[in-house]
């Protein structure tokens, strides 16, 4: 026999809310569901029983409270609340649908509309919050957005990001006289080649400073294994300066220096070449300018090598005779590819 009645289309969406409790002291209260507050949708919508009486239009709602036009008595009891919803059971009334009455992990990206989530949705710890990485593969990858296409995000491979260039590996400087400046501990198997800016201050004028290199053993200060050559020019005549010298214990940086600080004494450019290959000699190229015992800006190009083939870790620097005062010393790998 089929069904007789109301159709499920008509069933009232009706939710049983807490009981009250009266004091006889005041007319207002709270409603709530489970102990939780709740917003009727209107007075009408309120369904009242006090002591077996349905009340009707003797109280008015105001967010989740109701009150009354009396105050009812201490001993009076509530018989129960009943609220009826906007809607029916088959049609969720709007704003029905809370964050509570969402199961974990129940939305899923076919509920999320295209591109309706903005920056102000995403969490401050979505990459911060991740674990550090301090080295990528090839394969590791970065989020892109491609601007030959409309802006769609993609991903990029760091295989193919560009490369090459110049990665800080070490610095020095100071101020005060010292016999010697050590920079050792910064040529490794990582780079190949290497870029060194430097700037050196005498403490006393006429001063030449000398170069020594390092490798895993210690100190290489002899063996008469270091060649040099420089060729310039100088600012005041352009007249022709040469200047060098083979099987040495040292290279020379510079020659005859002068100790005007706020000048400087010499500055420049050195290009490591393949300090750490085994069996090959180290080459250094060198760009420099000094200022000579006469105050006079002198402009060399050059060369050193080291005759040996050790694998080398550093240096130290030192004047011939005296401190040097002051120094910045700046030091790049050079990325292979």
């Amino acid at each position: 026999m089929s069904y007789i009645g109301r159709g499920i289309d008509q069933i009232d969406n009706i939710s049983t809310l807490d009981n009250l409790s009266f004091s006889g002291s005041t007319a207002t209260f709270n409603l709530t569901q489970n102990s939780v507050a709740f917003v009727p949708v209107s007075a009408d919508a309120l369904q009242i029983q006090i002591d077996g009486v349905i009340q009707s239009g003797n109280y008015t709602c105001s967010g989740s409270q109701v009150t009354f036009d009396f105050t009812p008595s201490g001993s009076s009891v509530c018989n129960g609340i009943k609220h009826f919803g906007v809607g029916v059971l088959t049609t969720v009334s709007d704003g029905a649908v809370t964050t509570a009455k969402l199961g974990a992990d129940s939305v899923n990206g076919t509920k999320i509309a295209d591109n309706s989530i903005s920056d102000e949705h995403l969490d401050n710890t979505a990459i911060t919050g991740q674990t550090a990485i301090t080295s990528l593969a090839d394969t590791d990858k970065f989020l892109v957005s491609d601007a030959s296409d409309s802006g769609n995000l993609k991903y990029v491979e760091k295989q193919y990001l560009p490369s090459g260039g110049l990665v800080p590996v070490k610095q020095s400087s100071g101020s005060s006289n010292t016999a010697n400046v050590v920079v050792n501990g910064w040529i490794s198997d990582t780079y190949e080649n290497y870029v060194m800016d430097y700037y050196f201050n005498v403490a006393t004028n006429n001063e030449a400073i000398s170069m020594t290199l390092y490798d895993a053993s210690g100190n290489i200060s002899s063996g008469n294994e270091y060649n040099w050559t420089h060729i310039g020019s100088q600012a005041n005549d352009g007249a022709k300066v040469e200047l060098y010298n083979s099987s040495q214990n040292a290279f020379r940086l510079c020659h005859g220096a002068n100790n005007d600080s706020a000048r400087v004494s010499v500055t420049g450019r050195l290009t490591w070449l393949h300090p750490r290959a085994s069996g090959k000699r180290t080459t250094i190229l060198h760009h420099q300018r000094q200022l000579n015992n006469s105050a006079v800006v002198q402009s060399f190009i050059g060369a050193l090598e080291f005759k040996a083939t050790n694998a080398l870790t550093g240096f130290y620097c030192n004047a011939t005779s005296g401190d040097i005062s002051g120094w910045d010393i700046k030091i790049y790998g050079i990325v292979n590819s």
